[in-house]
């Protein structure tokens, strides 16, 4: 992710328009709109072939604002890798970084659509969009879901949900429009990106309390790397989110071609996790990554997660694998995340 500059300036003058001169009574009512929350994680890495680290991952605040209206505001500011602890540098900060994750605008257009304006994550597949780690089972990320596509873009998104029956069919259709100023030293850059997600609900019929839980998304987007000459690629992807009694289950597969029709890498995993019972659940991932310019990795992942409150997880898993993609060092992780 990335620290970007304009959008700062732009939060100055979006909150300053937003705090126009207003009555007593609807000051009050103003304020009491913004609610400050976050999350934070830390980790206990032990790889097989590199020095053991304690790290604390993150501090995320983030700022809503919404009173019931059309206008709404999301705003998340992130102090990633504040602090870490390692045998050979002792405790030190030397990796951390401050990053505006998201910035955006909602407005509620009518009933089936909403324009959203800002800085965003790229809304492909589940991942990316529900990253935070007090919201997924594991402490590791799929590498498919980090090396294949933009995790966030500075642009525009209409989005909404259409019933189809029984069924509902949500929609996303993204353009950036203001490519990042400021990478990671790690991360890929992408830039022109474009493209659309929909996503079929209710597809076991089940009611709309379970909705969202038997769902199948189709991703396409368009795009290039931030490099002299890129070609452009395309990308197609699938993923779904299934439940039945103890079981959940997910996934999502990627492939990637360059306009003219070249093969430029594929990916994907597939992760279940089982309800063993008072709040555990056992976790087990598979997933690939292929890149054109990089060894193909292979990757899985056995561990158990326990939801100690709803809004904390404490994690234990095991990494196997190939050797290819160190960011995602093989060997025991324990990680807590908790959401305030």
């Amino acid at each position: 992710m990335t620290f970007v500059r304009p959008w700062m300036l732009l939060s100055v003058i979006c909150l300053s328009m937003l705090c126009k001169p207003l009555q007593a009574d609807e000051s009050a009512d103003f304020w009491q709109a913004f609610h400050l929350g976050g999350y934070s994680s830390g980790d206990l890495r032990i790889p097989h072939d590199e020095t053991a680290a304690l790290t604390l991952n993150e501090i995320s605040m983030i700022l809503t604002w919404n009173r019931g209206e059309r206008l709404s505001f999301f705003g998340e500011l992130e102090l990633e890798n504040p602090l870490a602890y390692e045998a050979e540098h002792a405790l030190n900060g030397k990796r951390g970084n401050l990053d505006l994750e998201r910035f955006y605008f909602d407005y509620n257009l009518n009933e089936q659509s909403n324009l959203r304006v800002g800085r965003f994550l790229t809304p492909v597949g589940r991942w990316n969009q529900l990253h935070a780690p007090p919201l997924v089972w594991t402490a590791s990320r799929p590498l498919a879901t980090r090396r294949l596509f933009s995790d966030g873009l500075n642009g525009a998104m209409l989005f909404g949900s259409v019933p189809l029956g029984q069924v509902d069919m949500d929609y996303q259709v993204y353009v950036e429009a203001l490519k990042d100023q400021h990478r990671d030293d790690t991360e890929v850059g992408y830039r022109d990106v474009s493209g659309a997600r929909l996503a079929f609900n209710n597809l076991l019929g089940r009611g709309s309390r379970d909705a969202g839980l038997n769902t199948l998304g189709l991703n396409l987007m368009r795009y290039r790397k931030d490099l002299p000459g890129s070609p452009t690629y395309h990308l197609l992807g699938l993923d779904f989110l299934l439940e039945l009694n103890r079981w959940e289950l997910t996934g999502e597969m990627y492939a990637r071609r360059t306009s003219n029709g070249a093969e430029a890498g594929h990916g994907g995993y597939i992760q279940s996790a089982y309800a063993v019972g008072s709040d555990w659940y056992w976790i087990t991932r598979l997933e690939t990554l292929h890149e054109v310019d990089s060894r193909d990795a292979d990757r899985w992942i056995v561990g158990m997660t326990k939801r100690v409150k709803p809004n904390q997880l404490l994690k234990f898993e095991l990494i196997g694998g190939s050797e290819a993609y160190h960011d995602v060092p093989r060997g025991f992780v324990t990680s807590f995340a908790v959401m305030f």
